[in-house]
């Protein structure tokens, strides 16, 4: 079936103009943005492949964001179908869904500051603290971590990468040893780096692409932000201040919102460097899941290196004296 058929299916589905729509990018789904009119705001069409989430994951997804939405957390409202339904099935290999586009923008050099950081902990505080009242839907609900395929570090992995997987397997032992309370584990973002967030000019936030979220640690949570914050620090010209330093300033300001809302607990900062390194060897698994190290080139190849020796020498991504 064509993709124009399967997004005119979408659009009636949704009460949506089929010529209004914007195809605005997309990784494992197909984003398309819809202009306001008739009282509605600007919002986002996603269809989304069965093969990578079905509709009851979808759904789950969907009902969390609906949940943080209504007690106030900024992500995108969900709009239903005329049929009053989160997910309509399109055809057998597609879904759809509609939310309102996030006010704002990606964050660009100008918006990397204080107010920023401030928002963005506070917004991950508000969501760590109310997961822990959230009830999934019957039957309907997301992955835990160990239960997501793309995490599965030993089953993608290969075995001549032999101190990758011997470091993997050190840090999926010491996971096993963290506490799974409620103050410390849930239901979470699990991707809410600097590009799955809009911030408008006075500073606020809104969080969105929940697609990866799943069950773990509100430490790692963390993690993955200070991850981005510090891989965003290297593709810069290093001039003024070392990445410690903009480890420490954002760190200051997104605790302190964080703080705000929630209690931080001991153990986290403490954890961060193994944490980090856990979130590395995620980003190295994707490689090989994605990609083939014979045929892939230029800048890919020398992440892909880069990644490998660090990995292997054991090199800790921040000296910031956790």
């Amino acid at each position: 079936m064509s993709e124009e058929i399967v997004l005119k299916k979408a659009a009636n589905a949704f009460g949506l103009n089929l010529s209004l729509l914007t195809h605005v990018g997309g990784n494992v789904n197909n984003v398309y943005q819809y202009p306001a009119e008739n009282g509605f705001p600007s919002r986002i069409l996603r269809l989304s492949n069965h093969n990578w989430r079905n509709e009851k994951e979808a759904l789950a997804e969907l009902h969390f964001m609906k949940y943080l939405f209504e007690n106030g957390v900024s992500v995108p409202k969900i709009f239903p179908s005329k049929a009053g339904k989160l997910v309509e099935k399109v055809t057998d290999g597609f879904h759809a869904s509609v939310l309102s586009k996030a006010p704002g923008r990606i964050p660009t050099e100008e918006d990397w500051n204080e107010i920023m950081f401030l928002n963005w902990g506070r917004i991950v505080g508000q969501m760590h603290f109310h997961t822990q009242s959230y009830v999934p839907l019957q039957d309907v609900k997301r992955r835990d971590w160990k239960e997501e395929s793309w995490m599965d570090l030993m089953r993608h992995l290969p075995y001549e990468e032999t101190i990758a997987r011997q470091k993997a397997n050190e840090l999926l032992n010491w996971l096993e040893t963290l506490p799974k309370d409620r103050k410390n584990y849930g239901l979470v973002h699990c991707d809410l780096h600097a590009h799955n967030i809009f911030v408008t000019k006075d500073g606020d936030i809104t969080a969105f692409d929940f697609d990866d979220c799943c069950y773990h640690w509100f430490a790692y949570d963390i993690a993955i932000i200070l991850y981005s914050v510090i891989l965003r620090y290297s593709r810069q010209d290093k001039k003024g201040d070392t990445l410690d330093d903009n480890v420490a300033w954002f760190l200051n300001w997104f605790l302190k919102g964080y703080q705000e809302i929630r209690t931080f607990e001991n153990w986290w900062l403490k954890a961060m460097p193994k944490l980090l390194s856990y979130r590395r060897l995620l980003d190295y698994n994707f490689l090989h899941q994605r990609y083939d190290w014979n045929t892939v080139d230029g800048e890919r190849k020398m992440r892909w290196l880069r990644l490998k020796e660090e990995i292997e020498a054991d090199e800790p991504l921040t000296n910031y004296p956790f």
